[in-house]
């Protein structure tokens, strides 16, 4: 019987190593190939000349009809408005509108000023 286990075991010792190696064999193979294939890309991508560029074509704007033009005008006018409000500096506008103000009134009090004199 001891003879008979001993075989036994030698023989799946001997299959288990050599089952291990196959494996440890294969893995090392797929890592190869893929990294040849990997140099290999690399140098077909140095030593192949890129594509010539495409002739470029001239751009016509068309506009579909007359409602669209209208619409670009207004959205023109639109973002006109939005830049104007977002660069203005509202104590400068509160200023003119006060220097306004104050022209108006002094120019009727002169007005009126005159009025009462020509009364007299």
């Amino acid at each position: 019987m001891g003879r008979l286990n001993g075989l036994f075991g030698g023989f799946v010792l001997t299959t288990s190593v050599m089952y291990l190696t196959i494996r440890q064999h294969q893995e090392q193979t797929k890592v190869s190939s893929r990294l040849l294939q990997d140099s290999n890309e690399a140098l077909q991508m140095i030593l192949t000349p890129p594509a010539p560029p495409r002739p470029r074509t001239a751009y016509i704007e068309t506009r579909p009809d007359i409602l669209e033009t209208m619409k670009d005008g207004w959205n023109s006018e639109i973002e006109g408005v939005v830049r104007w409000a977002q660069n203005t500096n509202p104590t400068q506008i509160f200023d003119s509108l006060e220097d306004v103000a104050r022209s108006a009134f002094l120019g009727l009090k002169r007005l009126g000023e005159s009025a009462s004199e020509s009364e007299k």
